[in-house]
């Protein structure tokens, strides 16, 4: 598989997912003319690292296939994001709070550490697990970068 077949299924992947070229650049730590052109099959280089750094937002490998490894990414960010709280957020929790874009008072500390602390790849598989065809990935992206506004989060890239 060649650079413009790779861009052809991140761009595929990255709309799935509901994100931005500037989304997926800024989590990459690129620019988004890079990803722009990395999608459209017009880079003509891209180093290993930077280009992992990429799929690996997106959850893809090098064979630009779904890794096995992470089943519930809903779960994973629910577990992880009550570990220092009494109150739980359960997956369930986590997808009907992200979908719709209201954060109940005892669990903003929660969606901190989701936006601040949880693997960037937890939170775009989270995302796109949460979305339906009524609220899709995009809104629910809009919903993190408001609150991440909202709350000052130390993590930039929202």
């Amino acid at each position: 598989m060649n650079l413009a077949q790779i861009g052809g299924e991140i761009h595929s992947k990255r709309i799935q997912a509901g994100l931005l070229q500037e989304h997926v650049a800024k989590f990459a730590g690129l620019s988004r003319v890079t990803i722009n052109q990395l999608e459209n099959g017009t880079l003509k280089d891209l180093g290993y690292t930077k280009l992992k750094a990429v799929m690996d937002i997106l959850g893809l490998d090098m064979e630009t296939v779904q890794p096995s490894g992470l089943k519930s990414a809903l779960t994973v960010a629910a577990r992880s994001i009550s570990t220092s709280y009494r109150d739980v957020m359960t997956p369930d929790m986590l997808s009907m709070v992200l979908r719709s874009g209201q954060a109940p008072d005892q669990f903003q500390p929660h969606l901190m550490a989701l936006l601040d602390e949880t693997p960037l790849p937890v939170v775009v598989k989270a995302v796109a697990e949460a979305a339906t065809p009524d609220v899709p990935a995009k809104k629910i992206m809009k919903h993190l970068s408001q609150w991440a506004k909202q709350w000052k989060v130390c993590r930039t890239v929202w």
